[in-house]
């Protein structure tokens, strides 16, 4: 008898196992809940860029980050017109408050730019266009320039507002990164506030607390009461929290190779759509006798990369080819990648293992980045290049190890950090080619400088700004600057009960996330076994 039970129970696990697995279309738009709910909470990973995307979620800036071609939008000013070439008029929104109920108007702007140029961030050329901003009414500014600069709307996105209780702990100083709140309190006009935690590029907290701003000006936003967000996670723990369980993780960028496991699983949803972002790959030419040096090398180096093959194998098919260290995605890059996208190698086969041979290389990345680097080693490996790796899960590891390579001199050769579109245009990837930003690991390029001095003055609607593109990206590539890696999509794993959809741009929109009545966070009962049924992977266009 026991022998029919185990052949019987041994014969119907078999069958259940042929069982198809069956999916269904996610249908949690249609039961979102519009409004605000008491308890509401989403924890969310961010291991790109934190300091950057927590901007947009605490502080307010005359226009922000947008999808659109320009690349941004009206934010706490809701109009504003060019005089001339140095002279730009903003009118504000007369219903924006502090988090700390202080008015925002005229006074507010002109104090906070007085306090930027005191100490502005030198990423990019404000610091020398920007003369003053004065006041012409209440509710009204104008922007004085010493020079023209096409890239004013572009960088206005970075300079954040805050309130005098701010000023009197922290200030701007001259920096690599954007300023941010240094401390938790009640500093900007923003949608959401700092509540615990710290953020300002070159250190952050492990843990950062959000919670609504109740004086925010747009109507019923955020929808989320409080938002938890983590900067350092090892792959293995946020596929497992995200995946295997339920109240750990709500959103998170996951590794192309992770994409079964969230498709998979009980609690987790897939969301997927194109990008302006790339993976920036840097040669480090300042490491004294470096090989890299030789642009032999670096164009070798470029050309032993099979694309397709990385997209096919080790991107998952959640890429595409890029000629440039653009993405091939954004609006400035993508007409001239169509034209390069398949251009010949410069070396054949022979010359290619000739030049590389007996190569080794010190590889700085986070551990998100391995399955990628695994499918680049296996390329270059057929050339006779080695990879060493130094792996953290902390991206501030990785920015220092930048930042400070002029004065230490480090021993890497090839640097990762995911390079979102953060203003918009297509500084977003030349200025690491500009040693003046301190992002730049390059020699000084004195064809490099004055073309980019060129392009801060152009007009971004101009025909001369994308000729002028144009001839900087064919020059990028002569010289090889970069590692050009293929232009990836974002994939993000979600809460089968969220409803979040990303930008393009380095902008993380969690003013506009919604959640179902079945989330963890306001769910009072078991979860019904039909929120448990697999979903179809969701696939986004940019509009």
């Amino acid at each position: 008898m026991f022998r029919i039970f185990i052949l019987f129970y041994l014969t119907s696990n078999f069958l259940f196992a042929l069982e198809p697995i069956s999916y269904k279309h996610d249908d949690s738009k249609s039961i979102a809940i519009n409004h605000r709910v008491k308890n509401s909470h989403l924890k969310v990973y961010m291991p790109t860029l934190p300091y950057f995307n927590i901007l947009s979620l605490i502080n307010g800036t005359l226009v922000r980050l947008s999808d659109s071609n320009k690349g941004w939008e009206y934010y706490l000013a809701y109009k504003h017109k060019k005089i001339d070439d140095l002279t730009y008029d903003f009118w504000l929104r007369n219903n924006v408050k502090y988090q700390d109920g202080s008015k925002f108007d005229a006074d507010s702007v002109v104090e906070n730019f007085k306090h930027f140029i005191e100490g502005p961030f030198l990423y990019s050329n404000i610091h020398n266009a920007l003369n003053y901003v004065e006041k012409i009414d209440d509710y009204k500014i104008r922007i004085h320039l010493n020079e023209p600069y096409g890239m004013l709307l572009n960088d206005l996105c970075v300079i954040n507002f805050y309130t005098k209780a701010y000023y009197k702990k922290y200030n701007w100083r001259p920096s690599y990164t954007a300023q941010n709140t240094k401390g938790a309190g009640l500093y900007g006009a923003g949608p959401y506030i700092l509540e615990e935690g710290y953020a300002t590029g070159l250190e952050q907290s492990e843990k950062i607390v959000l919670r609504a701003n109740p004086y925010y000006f747009e109507k019923d936003k955020p929808y989320i009461e409080k938002i938890t967000i983590y900067t350092q996670l090892t792959n293995e723990e946020v596929i497992n929290k995200i995946s295997k369980k339920e109240g750990e993780l709500d959103i998170a960028y996951i590794p192309f190779n992770k994409k079964t496991e969230i498709v998979n699983s009980k609690y987790a949803k897939l969301l997927i759509l194109p990008s302006n972002g790339n993976l920036l790959v840097h040669f480090n030419l300042l490491k004294k006798d470096s090989k890299l040096k030789d642009v032999k090398v670096r164009r070798a180096l470029n050309d032993a990369i099979d694309q397709e093959r990385l997209i096919k194998f080790i991107f998952k098919n959640e890429a595409k080819k890029a000629a440039f260290l653009l993405s091939s995605n954004a609006y400035y890059s993508k007409e001239i990648s169509k034209k390069y996208i398949n251009r010949k190698s410069r070396f054949s086969q022979k010359e290619l293992k000739t030049i590389l041979n007996g190569l080794v290389l010190n590889v700085v990345t986070q551990d998100r980045f391995m399955f990628m680097w695994k499918g680049i080693e296996y390329q270059l490996s057929k050339y006779g290049v080695r990879l060493k790796y130094y792996v953290t899960n902390d991206e501030k590891v990785v920015l220092n190890r930048l930042f400070e390579n002029k004065h230490k001199k480090y021993d890497w050769d090839l640097l990762i950090w995911g390079d979102e579109d953060w203003n918009g245009h297509p500084w977003t990837g030349f200025f690491t080619l500009y040693p003046d930003s301190g992002w730049s690991s390059i020699l000084k390029d004195k064809y490099l400088d004055k073309e980019f001095h060129k392009l801060f003055k152009l007009d971004v609607s101009s025909k001369a700004f994308q000729k002028e593109v144009d001839k900087l990206l064919l020059y990028s590539y002569d010289k090889a600057y970069t590692l050009v890696l293929p232009s990836v999509n974002t994939v993000i794993a979600l809460n089968k009960e969220v409803i979040y959809k990303p930008s393009k741009m380095a902008l993380f929109p969690l003013w506009n996330a919604k959640i179902t009545p079945y989330h963890w966070s306001i769910r009072k009962e078991k979860l019904p076994k039909e929120r448990l049924k697999y979903l179809y992977p969701i696939r986004l266009k940019n509009d």
